[in-house]
């Protein structure tokens, strides 16, 4: 008998204070403001409701900077599963001259781009793209080997998305592809099966969502 389907949800996080301010935030970061906290309920419910239908999480993993941990943790506490925490699913690391400072005077201090990621303003001492990228895809990949069947939640940012995509398509760049995802949007990947004597070579998964926010579409629990 066929085990349950695999699947990975990634999910960014709520809405942060770094968000609100525009701040350039990983261990600076003060966590999820009461919308930000309003909406992590809302995705706890949510995959509450879905795991009554049967779609039970295997496991659930979080970036270890605190606006993802503080949307994960309401998860946990509702489906009953221990957190995960992944430190190197974390957003790309400021470095220690622009940790916590506004995005402007970022780009301004630093004008020029991470030659990997041209949106980017490469600080002194910051992680680059490609360096992120490659702890980001050693973390997913084995999140994805360690689960032969199951869903799996991966609570993380908008550059876990572009990870997971640029995992999943064997490049380090998407070039003019932003992918976009709003806080708690849930992009769902399905593992799929090859037609019958396909030599494919590797599992290949099929982008089923991105970016869902039906569970922010609930106006009379919407925060005052």
């Amino acid at each position: 008998m066929p085990g349950p389907q695999k699947e990975i949800l990634l999910v960014r996080h709520g809405q942060a204070f770094c968000n609100v301010l525009g701040l350039m935030a990983s261990q600076s970061c003060q966590g999820l403001t009461d919308t930000g906290h309003w909406q992590a309920g809302q995705l706890a419910r949510r995959l509450a409701a879905e795991q009554e239908q049967g779609h039970q999480v295997a496991a659930l993993y979080s970036s270890t900077v605190r606006r993802a941990m503080d949307t994960a943790w309401p998860v946990a506490n509702l489906l009953g599963t221990p957190v995960v925490p992944r430190t190197d699913l974390r957003v790309p690391d400021p470095g220690p001259h622009a940790e916590g400072l506004p995005w402007h005077i970022v780009r301004r201090r630093w004008p020029t781009p991470d030659p990997d990621r041209p949106s980017r303003p490469l600080p002194a001492g910051g992680e680059p793209w490609r360096v992120y990228l490659a702890r980001a895809h050693a973390s997913l990949a084995g999140i994805i080997a360690d689960h032969p069947g199951g869903r799996v939640v991966v609570v993380g940012h908008s550059e876990t998305a572009t990870a997971a995509y640029t995992l999943l398509i064997g490049v380090h760049t998407l070039h003019g592809l932003k992918v976009d995802v709003d806080h708690t949007g849930i992009t769902r990947l399905v593992a799929v099966a090859e037609y019958p004597h396909v030599p494919a070579g590797v599992q290949r998964w099929a982008l089923r969502i991105h970016n869902d926010t039906n569970h922010l579409n609930s106006p009379s629990t919407m925060p005052s």
